[in-house]
């Protein structure tokens, strides 16, 4: 018996019953998984600003304004079964308001760590923009950020998550909690 491929190359039954014998012998423990990859998310608390110049909180006296609107990752894969390693980055969309004294702002965000609740890294991030003439809002794609997750049998990416949220004033924060709870 012979099979057939999409490409007309032939193979014997009995070879391919040789390579399927061959591959099975190389496969996982069927007991041991793939590490799960960490979970990576938004504060809802800390995913939005509005800065005004100090005059008030009109309109003509914003300067800038920002939200995250998603944080996005993926594994890369094993380090010699010690350590998942992956990279997530944040996507923004920034406002610049009519009391901004320029077109380029630096935007400080955090990227943090935690596993089963508890930080275990924290990493202070600077988003530089220019907006264009005559744009006053733009879309931006953070760098990506590499991480190593230390696992073993039994445990991967799954107890950590990975969070990244905009370094906010307390008075911000307590502001969007506010705004949260309405």
């Amino acid at each position: 018996m012979r099979l057939f491929s999409r490409s007309g190359f032939v193979l014997p039954a009995a070879a391919l019953g040789t390579a399927i014998a061959m591959l099975a012998g190389c496969t996982p423990d069927p007991e041991e998984r793939a590490p799960q990859c960490p979970t990576a998310m938004l504060r809802p608390d800390a995913s939005s600003f509005t800065r005004y110049d100090g005059r008030g909180t009109d309109l003509a006296n914003l300067v800038l304004s920002g939200r995250l609107t998603d944080v996005k990752g993926a594994c890369k894969g094993l380090l010699g079964h010690k350590a998942l390693t992956a990279h997530a980055h944040a996507e923004m969309e920034l406002t610049r308001g009519p009391a901004a004294a320029g077109r380029d702002v630096d935007v400080p965000y955090i990227v943090a760590v935690t596993k089963d609740g508890q930080v275990l890294e924290e990493r202070e991030k600077l988003q530089h923009v220019t907006f264009p003439p005559n744009v006053d809002t733009v879309q931006v794609t953070g760098e990506d950020i590499n991480f190593a997750f230390p696992t073993r049998r039994g445990l991967g990416g799954e107890k950590y998550t990975i969070y990244i949220l905009f370094r906010l004033s307390p008075e911000e924060l307590a502001a969007n909690r506010r705004a949260l709870h309405q």
